[in-house]
Parts: C-alpha cells; sequence; structure tokens
C-alpha cells in the first residue's frame, strides 16, 4: 500500500511540475509580479509533496533508515508548509495592491522564522532516537497556534479578494485557488484539535495520506490547460493592438503606449524609463487599464490584447 501511494504522489508531483512550468513561462514572458508571486507559492507546496515522499520512500526503501534522518526531513517539510503560507499572504496581499503589504509580510516572515526555530529547539520537539519517538513541548503547540491563524488569514483574503475578481478572467483562477486552500485549511482544522493533545508520535514507516494533494493535482490539471488555451508565438507584433480594441475600452495614446511596452515584455521600470515618467504614474495608468478592461494582472491584459475580445 505504501508503494501504491509513493506512486500516486510521483505522479502528483510531476503534474504540478507541469503546471510550474507553465506558469513560469508566463511569469517570465509577461514580467507579471503577481504571477511570479504564485509560482514560489505553488513551488513551495511542491517542494513539500517532494519532501513528504522523499521520507515515505526512504523509510519503505532503505534498510536501516535512521530516525535521525526521518526527524530531519520532517522538520524541513514543517518548514517549507509555513513557508507555503506566507508565499499564499505575500501574493494575495501583493492582488490586493495593499500599501502596508511589504510590511505585513515581514511580520509573518519573521514570526515563521521564530516558530520555526522553536519548533526544532528542544522547546520544540525532542527526538528519542532510540526509541523511534519524537515529544513535543510547548513549542510545538505555540507553532500549531501560528499556523491555523496564519491558515485562517489566509482565508480571510482569499474570499475578500475573490469577491473583486467576480466578473473578471481570473475568478476560474482565484476559484481553483481557493478550493485548494479551503481543502487544506480543512485538513489542518480536523487535525488541530489532536495534535494539541498529543505529548508524543512515534517514527514509523506509515504516514498519513495528504488529502490536499488532491486538489493540488486538479488545481494543477486546471492551469495546464487554462495557460495552453493562450499560447502564442513568442513575438507579439506592436500592430496586434487593433483600432477595434483601443475603441472599444477608451484606451488613451498614453495608456496605448502603457499596453505595447507591456507586450514586449517590460517592466514597470523599464516603461517609466522609457517613457519618461515616474514608476507611480506607470502604476497609475496600468491601474486605470485593468480597470477600463475588467482585469487585474498583465497577463490577464496579454489575453485579452491576443483574443482581442
Amino acid at each position: 500500500m505504501e508503494h501504491l501511494q509513493i506512486a500516486y504522489e510521483l505522479g502528483v508531483i510531476l503534474i504540478g511540475f507541469a503546471a510550474l512550468a507553465m506558469v513560469g513561462f508566463w511569469a517570465s514572458k509577461t514580467q507579471d509580479t503577481n504571477l511570479r508571486n504564485f509560482w514560489i507559492l505553488y513551488a513551495l507546496f511542491t517542494l513539500v509533496l517532494i519532501l513528504s515522499v522523499l521520507n515515505r520512500y526512504l523509510s519503505v526503501n532503505v534498510e536501516g533508515y535512521s530516525a535521525w534522518a526521518w526527524y530531519f526531513i520532517s522538520g524541513l517539510n514543517q518548514m517549507a508548509s509555513a513557508a507555503v503560507l506566507v508565499a499564499v499572504i505575500h501574493y494575495l496581499l501583493g492582488v490586493y495592491q495593499i500599501s502596508s503589504r511589504k510590511i505585513i509580510t515581514a511580520v509573518f516572515v519573521f514570526t515563521m522564522l521564530i516558530v520555526c526555530g522553536i519548533l526544532v529547539s528542544p522547546f520544540g520537539t525532542k527526538l528519542d532516537a532510540d526509541h523511534g519517538i519524537i515529544h513535543f513541548g510547548m513549542g510545538f503547540k505555540i507553532t500549531l497556534v501560528w499556523y491555523l491563524v496564519a491558515f485562517t488569514f489566509i482565508l480571510a483574503l482569499g474570499y475578500g479578494f475573490f469577491r473583486r475578481v467576480w466578473n473578471t478572467d481570473r475568478r476560474n483562477f482565484m476559484l481553483g485557488l481557493l478550493i485548494f486552500v479551503t481543502f487544506g485549511y480543512g485538513e489542518t482544522l480536523s487535525n488541530f484539535s489532536q495534535s494539541l493533545r498529543n505529548s508524543s508520535a512515534a517514527l514509523t514507516q506509515e504516514s498519513s495520506f495528504l488529502y490536499s494533494s488532491i486538489p493540488y493535482v486538479l488545481y494543477g490539471i486546471f492551469l495546464i490547460n487554462y495557460f495552453l488555451r493562450y499560447s502564442v508565438p513568442a513575438s507579439l507584433e506592436p500592430d496586434t493592438l487593433s483600432k477595434e480594441f483601443l475603441s472599444k475600452y477608451a484606451i488613451t495614446e498614453r495608456e496605448r503606449e502603457i499596453i505595447l511596452k507591456v507586450m514586449q515584455g517590460k517592466s514597470n521600470a523599464d516603461i517609466a524609463g522609457e517613457l519618461f515618467i515616474s514608476l507611480a504614474t506607470v502604476k497609475t495608468h496600468l491601474h486605470n487599464i485593468y480597470t477600463k478592461i475588467g482585469i487585474d494582472s498583465r497577463y490577464d491584459l496579454l489575453v485579452r490584447v491576443r483574443s482581442g475580445q
């Protein structure tokens, strides 16, 4: 049964790699910061799966796999899981365009480093290698509480933002992410009380099934299909910005110039320098363009331009 589970998780990871390749391609092509941040959080959860599979595979197939090795990889898994939460928070704060997002992200990064340090300290966990048992201290419980608080904050942000994108092209993209996150939250919540009560756990070859891998792989398939639908040649010619498109959304001449720069893969800083305007002005023009078209990102803008809608 363990081998079957490993095979399933390896398949999940392969689908995750394919989705990461698609997202990474578009993030690079469009220079979309939000898409890049999304790639980071999806890559981190993929790392969580890889560490889980690695631990399971080594315990099943490597004779004499030590408790210390299991303990070390499990610790990395917990840290990667915490990093996923911070990455999701950073992504959602970015799409919200909250002015204090850097401060909020920094606070969560700082607290994450503290709880991860506590978790691997004697105050958090102690390994009895001779008997293959991990003993949990108060630090472990503090980590669990932080994890649940951060996860709850993510859901509040996610569903709040979802209302804003309901009538845009990003609706299905965000819906898939929220289903994935909600599934993981339910998994965390269901184990929370029992984890708080446990004072120790045995290191065995058996490990629980990661149910959040199901929405992860389904979301991965959705991402692959989502981005494949809009695959286009590498080069984009300026004349692809039609008069009909400009007229339909009442695009001004300055906004047209900025859209053309975005089509060329220019960053906000590049656009500001080439058009001799401030970075804040570029961001304001992009915001106005997004509002007129009913979109939320550079990627969505390129999709609309290419489709001529």
